[in-house]
């Protein structure tokens, strides 16, 4: 956690990062969402207007052609080994962002800046980055920590209801790898009424979860693989509505994949049938329905790329109680297809 700051003041807090570089090593990435809401928030933060790039908004701006075109940028403008990258945004621009300042000169430092709950609580902690590659998800990338994240709930004001969904997807996530009381917290909590002020403490929590399995493992070959729980079939679902032309967001792939993937640990480890029950209310009372963009054989045919396999089968993270997970779970094909046609079902 010392790399992470949380703040209600983020423009004061970036402003003193910035200090130790010199006003032309500065550089920004944001979208055009994300630079229209938040960058009047970090207006007083010293980073030039022409030392900003507004990168493609979504998932088709996580592509290496995008990142290819943040470093003629930094070229361009005479970027240094010594520069720091500051990613402002969501998700899409930590994982862009971090890939493009690890590589660029063979790594400049980077500071993120989440401005989504799904950004706070996930993707800009953790020091993983990437890109998506002939669809599948985030097929390219590195382990690169950011020098520094820094976190101010204030900006989860200017998000819309699905997108606060997102993030509480992996917030979700968190609190069933860390225990019960955890979680009956955020299945009691009404989303729609919380504030950024009563967001924070939750948000910290969960990042503590994240940041402590983490720290123990930081290139993943162990105990993080279980931050994969859900997203096994998460990923499966989000790079099937990609390849159909669907909207869907990466927390209604995760909040379905965590479905599944709680259905394979009832049949594999006993996982309490009733608690799934519960869950599966909560999801389905307050998502999207899944409407299935390729069939269970295409979508278990997708799992079969996933980074973690490394023997027959697909590789995933199960649980016998919250705060109880299991990793290097190797399931079948017989196996998984219940599972999808599980959430099909809801």
């Amino acid at each position: 956690m010392e790399n992470i700051i949380f703040t209600s003041h983020a423009a004061k807090e970036l402003s003193r990062l910035l200090e130790r570089y010199a006003p032309q090593d500065r550089f920004a990435l944001t979208d055009p969402n994300t630079f229209r809401e938040c960058w009047p928030l970090l207006a007083g933060a010293g980073i030039a207007g022409e030392r900003v790039f507004v990168t493609e908004e979504g998932e088709t701006g996580k592509s290496i052609e995008q990142v290819v075109r943040i470093w003629e940028f930094l070229t361009e403008r005479g970027a240094r080994r010594n520069a720091v990258l500051v990613n402002i945004g969501g998700g899409v621009v930590t994982d862009v962002g971090g890939f493009a300042a690890s590589c660029y000169k063979r790594g400049i430092r980077c500071i993120n800046v989440p401005t989504t709950l799904l950004a706070q609580v996930d993707a800009s902690v953790g020091g993983k980055t990437g890109v998506n590659f002939r669809g599948l998800k985030n097929e390219i990338g590195t382990f690169a920590l950011p020098e520094k994240v820094v976190i101010d709930t204030v900006f989860l004001k200017t998000l819309p209801f699905r997108q606060l969904l997102s993030g509480y997807a992996e917030m979700l996530k968190h609190a069933l790898l860390s225990g019960r009381e955890c979680l009956d917290t955020l299945l009691k909590m009404e989303l729609h009424k919380a504030t950024p002020r009563q967001l924070a403490p939750l948000v910290r929590e969960s990042v503590q979860i994240k940041a402590v399995v983490v720290e123990n493992d930081p290139e993943e070959h162990g105990v993080r693989r279980a931050l994969n729980f859900g997203h096994t079939v998460g990923h499966a679902l989000e790079s099937a509505a990609l390849a159909a032309g669907k909207v869907w967001y990466h927390g209604d792939a995760v909040a379905y994949g965590l479905l599944a993937e709680l259905f394979l640990s009832v049949r594999k480890w006993g996982f309490d049938p009733l608690l799934l029950e519960e869950f599966a209310r909560k999801i389905t009372g307050i998502y999207p329905p899944y409407e299935p963009a390729a069939t269970p054989e295409a979508l278990y045919a997708l799992m079969l790329h996933d980074k973690k396999n490394e023997q027959e089968g697909v590789n995933f993270t199960l649980l016998r109680a919250p705060g109880e997970f299991v990793i290097d779970n190797y399931c079948n094909r017989e196996e998984i297809l219940p599972a999808l046609e599980y959430i099909t079902h809801l």
